[in-house]
Parts: C-alpha cells; structure tokens; sequence
C-alpha cells in the first residue's frame, strides 16, 4: 500500500510532508505515539533533499514514497540532484560540534531502524518500526 507525494523544493513544502504523513497515518490508523519521531527523520531526508540535492532548485522536486507493510513504514526520498560522496563526518565529534550543517543524518541514523543511500546519495530510503 504506497503513497506519494510530489514537492517542489521549497522548504515551506515540508508542511505538505507533516500534512502527507498524517493522512497516511490517520488512512491506516497508525499509532500516533511515533507520529513525531518519523516525521522528524522524514523531515530531516526531505530537508536535505532540498538544500543538498536540489540546492533550493524550485524547478527540480523532490518524490516522497510511503509504503506501510505490517508493523513497518518504508519511506524513499529521491531529488533530482547531483547526490553526494558516502563520506560524512561525526557531528557529535569536538571539531564538528560547532558546524551549522550535517546533523540530518545523524538524527535519522538514531531513530530510523534503518537507513540506506542508493543512486549516489539522490535516493535514500528509511525504515521505521511502527508500535503495535
């Protein structure tokens, strides 16, 4: 059971993301206990989306799928940019603790069940376990 959702890259769109996702969780009667924290990783992927891939780019979109299987929720965030190198740095570390950016990831990281970059970083897909 997927669903998407199509943005232009405008980060005042991720408003229709939080409105997308209670749709999703209200059509399939989620538990809203964990509404905050996915969102919160959503937000993150598509923010970078955004500001990394599409570099504000409003003629280039960003693709949101939701896809709810069982007790998970599968959840693929593509843009339409030049994707990144897998290096990213520690932002916990002393020497990055003052950088402005590079956190998203690592927010995702610890509390996404899971976290895959594919297409050279313009597709990541984040899997959450969702409460019974």
């Amino acid at each position: 059971m997927e669903r998407f959702l199509v943005i232009d890259s405008k980060l005042t769109n991720i408003n229709k993301v939080r409105v997308f996702l209670e749709e999703v969780f209200n059509e399939f009667s989620l538990s809203k206990i964990s509404f905050n924290h996915i969102f919160l990783g959503i937000s993150e992927a598509v923010s970078n989306a955004i500001l990394h891939g599409n570099k504000l780019d409003t003629e280039k979109k960003v693709f949101i799928r939701l896809n709810v299987f069982e007790n998970q929720l599968h959840v693929e965030v593509e843009d339409e940019g030049d994707g990144f190198c897998d290096i990213l740095f520690d932002p916990t570390l002393p020497e990055n603790i003052k950088c402005e950016s590079g956190r998203g990831i690592y927010i995702i990281r610890q509390i996404a069940d899971e976290l895959v970059f594919k297409e050279d970083g313009r597709k990541v897909y984040i899997l959450f376990t969702l409460p019974e």
